[in-house]
């Protein structure tokens, strides 16, 4: 979901799990610091989880009156497209799983960024065995600065 267009404030308020690029949450509120415009959006249609994918920087959520940022995974790049659907497709999976949502946007960060390694949108899609590897040994990009002090460990 990245695009303002008529009836999206009815569908927002049945969205649970809202993450969108970067640019969407201020578009939408108006406000251009996602540290406002997260809980903003939350409150507002009363999202489970507002958060934005940062690209090569990660995610940041807000959930349970609290911020989640996950700084995203060193890997060689190759190609970044499918990378947002192969996100949004290992999030959902965690959400099946029962994982808590730190858990949840680490795996998807890991599964992102193992796709970005090989040509075309679902060119490096991974086993879960190579994305929990990944999150084992796997290098991370420092997170941008506004963002670090809520890094998971």
């Amino acid at each position: 979901m990245d695009n303002l267009y008529d009836g999206i404030e009815d569908l927002l308020a049945h969205v649970d799990y809202l993450i969108a690029s970067r640019d969407f949450p201020p578009r939408l509120s108006g406000e251009p610091d996602l540290r406002k415009s997260l809980p903003a959006i939350a409150s507002k249609y009363g999202c489970r989880v507002a958060g934005a994918t940062l690209g090569r920087e990660g995610v940041l959520t807000w959930a349970a009156d609290a911020f989640c940022y996950v700084p995203a995974y060193r890997v060689q790049t190759v190609d970044t497209t499918g990378a947002g659907d192969i996100f949004h497709g290992a999030f959902t999976f965690g959400v099946v799983q029962g994982w808590e949502l730190a858990r949840t946007l680490d795996f998807s960060c890991a599964a992102a960024a193992l796709n970005c390694t090989a040509l075309g949108a679902r060119g490096g899609i991974k086993p879960l065995a190579e994305i929990e590897r990944l999150r084992r040994e796997g290098l991370r990009h420092d997170g941008i600065e506004r963002f670090r002090d809520w890094a998971i460990s």
